[in-house]
């Protein structure tokens, strides 16, 4: 796990989020939504987490399932979820976390999905990333 991202994880308020160590931390905050939910519904997998992964930052199965390795020490590191989500909302930007959002979207709905994937994704993006959900149905519409 990235040192910066350590030391930023310990003391939010006195270490600031290196923009390098973004993709990292809401990688491994997309891990956590994935390995809570696997308790209610397998859904969110460690496929669909490389997926994501690749959509957002344009990479190959391979990439995106390194990229999930380096998340996994982060999420493994990091505080409980819903302060883990807290603490990236106050630090991430908007877009960044948008972003990932729309990505959760487009590969839970692409495919042989149900309406309740979309629905789980639309929830995750609002409870996890604090994306408001207009934002996104503003996008999907146009």
């Amino acid at each position: 796990m990235p040192r910066g991202l350590k030391f930023w994880m310990a003391a939010p308020e006195a270490t600031p989020l290196e923009p390098c160590d973004v993709p990292l931390a809401l990688g491994a905050l997309l891990l956590r939504a994935a390995a809570e939910a696997q308790e209610q519904r397998p859904l969110l997998g460690v496929s669909l987490v490389d997926a994501v992964l690749a959509r957002r930052h344009e990479l190959t199965r391979r990439e995106a399932a390194e990229m999930r390795l380096s998340c996994q020490a982060v999420a493994a590191a990091a505080p409980d979820t819903a302060c883990f989500a807290a603490m990236l909302a106050r630090a991430v930007g908007y877009r960044d976390r948008l972003a990932l959002a729309h990505c959760l979207c487009e590969v839970m709905a692409s495919g042989e999905t149900a309406p309740e994937d979309v629905a789980t994704a639309l929830w995750l993006s609002e409870h996890l990333l604090f994306v408001a959900p207009r934002d996104l149905s503003r996008s999907r519409a146009g």
